[in-house]
């Protein structure tokens, strides 16, 4: 804890990033007595003019002891790269965070995680699969993303809805002033509440400035095994991510879509260059060696009549009264009353209209 102090007060200290900290420690052996040394000492340093001048101008302002303190008013725990609690596979990547802020589980940090990203204007194709493929990630990975509008929201709503764990990556402070996008406010408290985390290595106050996200990105494929790519054109934040996963040498899963579509265009680019091509979850579940219940469909099924099996297992893909009456020559009040048990019984649900869908 009191070199903990030191590391944040330093790391609230603009333009003093992983680099200058670490640089910092190496030199002087801890942070407390970093900040403790005078100028020339400070110069001594390897830390570059610009780190050197920040320092000097913001350091006396700064006061290590009140500055925790704020964070522990704030309901914020920080962890730095010797705590247990700051997660392996951080370590590994490129100037991996030197601390960071959270609020919720610290002990999801440590969790086996996915990162599922995407665009920000995602189309229906693309939140429906966000939702079906993210429920089914969730029973056994911590479902990772960036707390964007879009996909990265879906994402989070959805293992919400599964009841599984997820942790937002933000790229600002952790206080309710400084989340972003701010419609996301509610939902970032809806993520600690439910068991989650959210978490960044920005201190709380730090606004959400257009340079932070790139560095969000390398956080939140650092954290997981592997980055699921649902939609996103050929310039995104998305691939950004895919990108950096490549980098760290984590798996990167991409699901295809319509050759038409301008938001299919980065995860088809993605597998052209070598991401796993994927239609479910149960392929990212195959490819990480993670084992699951085949029979599942089997035991969702077992207490079903025989009208109620029969039009479950024709809801793979979205399917409207007409539809299921060709294909099973039922008539349209029995299949609407089938339906609605099934919906009753959280197997299938209405997706607009008249249309199905398995959940």
């Amino acid at each position: 804890m009191q070199d903990l102090k030191f590391l944040h007060a330093f790391n609230s200290i603009p333009g003093i990033g992983p680099v200058a900290l670490r640089a910092l420690k190496d030199h002087f052996g801890s942070y407390d007595a970093a900040w403790c040394a005078d100028e020339a000492a400070l110069a001594s340093s390897p830390i570059t003019p610009q780190a050197l001048q920040s320092i000097l101008w913001k350091r006396p302002s700064l006061h290590p002891d009140k500055e925790l303190g704020a964070l522990i008013r704030e309901g914020v725990w920080a962890v730095h790269e010797d705590d247990p609690n700051y997660p392996p596979l951080l370590k590994e990547i490129p100037s991996s965070p030197a601390i960071i802020y959270g609020k919720g589980d610290v002990s999801l940090l440590n969790t086996r995680s996915i990162a599922v990203v995407g665009t920000r204007k995602p189309t229906h194709y693309g939140l429906e699969a966000t939702e079906k493929i993210t429920q089914r990630l969730a029973e056994f990975l911590t479902i990772v993303s960036g707390l964007a509008t879009g996909i990265d929201g879906r994402a989070h709503e959805a293992t919400l809805d599964a009841k599984g764990k997820t942790i937002a990556v933000l790229g600002s402070g952790l206080d309710q002033n400084s989340i972003f996008p701010p419609q996301h406010r509610g939902l970032a408290r809806r993520i600690v509440d439910a068991g989650g985390a959210v978490i960044s290595e920005y201190p709380p106050g730090t606004p959400a400035l257009k340079e932070h996200f790139p560095q969000r990105n390398r956080i939140v494929s650092g954290l997981s095994c592997g980055v699921l790519v649902i939609e996103a054109p050929e310039r995104s934040g998305a691939l950004i991510t895919a990108r950096l996963a490549l980098e760290q040498n984590r798996d990167v899963f991409a699901l295809p879509g319509s050759i038409f579509s301008l938001y299919s265009r980065g995860p088809l680019a993605l597998i052209k260059d070598g991401a796993k091509c994927v239609s479910s979850a149960e392929d990212i579940l195959e490819e990480l060696g993670i084992e699951y219940n085949k029979e599942r469909a089997e035991k969702f099924t077992a207490g079903l009549g025989e009208k109620e099996k029969l039009i479950f297992e024709m809801l793979e893909s979205p399917l409207g009264v007409d539809a299921i009456k060709a294909g099973t020559n039922l008539e349209t009040p029995a299949i609407i009353a089938t339906l609605s048990m099934l919906e009753l019984k959280g197997l299938v649900r209405n997706i607009g209209g008249d249309t199905y869908q398995k959940i």
